[in-house]
């Protein structure tokens, strides 16, 4: 017994790899769907359209995997490169807002709330240390 061997265009290929890739369907799913009685074509398929044409070297397969890996690592990066930046924004509005609300504090209080290097503790303070308070 004989079959009938499948000819599928160039364009209907495509979309069905696109759809497994995406995602939308497994390959298996493809396969029911669209009635394609071969268990590998969809996976030969998408080593053709990845441009891999020896995919049993192995030297191959791991370059593959390196320039995924990659991409996907470059990808993690630059979303927290973004997410950092965000982040710096969002403190250095919140170091100003501290700094204007200390400057606008000592204008209205006349007091001297930042800390100045070197300075001294008055006499009262000194004396007060080693006694209870009552």
């Amino acid at each position: 017994m004989t079959t009938k061997r499948s000819i599928y265009s160039e364009e209907f290929k495509w979309k069905v790899v696109q759809q497994v890739l995406s995602g939308t369907l497994t390959k298996e799913q493809a396969r029911k769907a669209y009635s394609i009685k071969s268990n590998s074509a969809i996976l030969y398929w998408m080593r053709i359209f990845s441009g891999v044409t020896d995919y049993r070297s192995p030297d191959v397969v791991s370059e593959q995997s390196n320039k995924l890996t990659k991409t996907t690592n470059q990808c993690k990066l630059e979303q927290d490169l973004v997410r950092l930046k965000q982040e710096l924004k969002a403190e250095k509005m919140r170091a100003d807002l501290w700094q204007t609300m200390v400057e606008v504090a000592e204008e209205e209080l006349g007091v001297d709330i930042r800390k100045k290097f070197g300075a001294r503790q008055s006499p009262d303070a000194d004396s007060s240390k080693g006694k209870p308070s009552v």
